[in-house]
């Protein structure tokens, strides 16, 4: 999966997903922080909790190379933005997850990654979206609308999540510059750094990660 968007990432970003599996799931139980389980066991829908102990799983795997130790001893904490922290080190980690798939990215430096499922949506949406001016960006991107429409909420969700503000911030605040001949976006707010998203279409699935553009 992770193969072909592998190579259009920044060399400060590493990035892993995995999908889930019952016989794999044993052992990342194990892996989980007293924290993670009691967060895993409050969800009332096996759904979530398969959701859950994957991002772990595969935020775990990554940065246990990282630090170069077992994923169980990574020390990850969720923070009061509901973000994950690593602890009492430099690295940043972003994780998502879209069905039984989920994908994690770190650096040592801010970083989001989203992953979302192409798939029909309510074209309501774009009033969530996009401000007025900025709703025909849909139309005027290479795809079928659909997948346009979860391409550009994949790619502002990714660096609301970078910025460690989600939907706190409107995602009408982000302006999008879409090179899709690149795999690149360029993600505008006003009076902030810009952000570089890089992204890619994974086997039904847009992937995103976004940096700060000094970092891209």
């Amino acid at each position: 999966m992770m193969d072909s968007f592998a190579q259009l990432l920044p060399s400060s970003v590493r990035a892993r997903a995995v999908v889930y599996e019952e016989e794999a799931a044993e052992t990342w139980h194990r892996w989980l922080s007293h924290e993670e389980s009691a967060c895993h066991a409050s969800f009332g829908s096996e759904k979530r909790r398969q959701e859950f102990v994957a991002g772990r799983a595969a935020a775990r795997r990554l940065l246990a190379d990282c630090l170069n130790c077992a994923p169980g001893e990574v020390p990850l904490r969720r923070a009061d933005d509901d973000a994950v922290d690593v602890e009492a080190t430099d690295w940043h980690v972003s994780i998502a997850h879209s069905g039984l798939r989920a994908i994690a990215a770190c650096a040592q430096h801010r970083i989001g990654v989203d992953l979302e499922r192409i798939q029909p949506r309510d074209s309501a949406i774009a009033r969530f979206l996009f401000a007025p001016e900025d709703r025909g960006l849909v139309e005027a991107l290479p795809y079928s609308s659909d997948a346009s429409l979860i391409l550009c909420w994949t790619l502002k969700e990714a660096t609301l999540k970078a910025r460690r503000s989600g939907f706190r911030t409107s995602p009408k605040a982000l302006m999008l510059d879409v090179q899709p001949e690149a795999g690149r976006a360029t993600v505008r707010i006003k009076e902030e750094r810009q952000w570089t998203v890089r992204f890619s279409r994974l086997d039904g699935f847009w992937a995103a990660i976004a940096v700060p553009s000094s970092r891209s």
